[in-house]
């Protein structure tokens, strides 16, 4: 496949979130409800950022810092754009503007199962770490 020519990214606004929304159901991610989005496409702590091709929404990804820990997830490529280096891209634009926030350690968040996830951040250099992550849902 062609390599991507240099993505260009902007952080998601309100008009993105039904695009958004196809892109993360076609890569088997949760959406966002309401004060999620808000947080994401106006809050201070994080951001959603997008890569647009011939118009379409191709990629997106989450980053977040909170002043000590960094945080990557919902990495999305759309399957017409997957395999070209956008995910790369996309890791690169967040780990760039982590760095400028502060961050000087970034935790990547990924489904066990997803294989090509997981593929990604090795070849980005991230390591497991040993760690287990828990949840608890606090919506009633």
């Amino acid at each position: 496949m062609a390599t991507l020519a240099p993505a260009k990214f902007r952080r998601a606004g309100h008009r993105d979130r039904d695009a958004v929304a196809r892109l993360w159901e076609s890569a088997g991610l949760a959406k966002a409800d309401d004060d999620e989005w808000q947080a994401l496409t106006h809050g201070a702590a994080a951001r959603l950022l997008l890569s647009h091709e011939g118009g379409e929404l191709a990629g997106s990804i989450v980053l977040s810092f909170d002043g000590w820990r960094a945080y990557i997830y919902h990495l999305a490529v759309a399957p017409q754009a997957r395999g070209r280096g956008l995910g790369t891209a996309l890791m690169d634009e967040a780990e760039a503007y982590l760095r400028t926030q502060g961050a000087r350690r970034i935790y990547v968040e990924v489904g066990g199962e997803n294989t090509a996830g997981l593929a990604l951040c090795a070849a980005c250099g991230y390591l497991p770490e040993g760690d287990v992550t828990l949840v608890k849902e606090l919506r009633g």
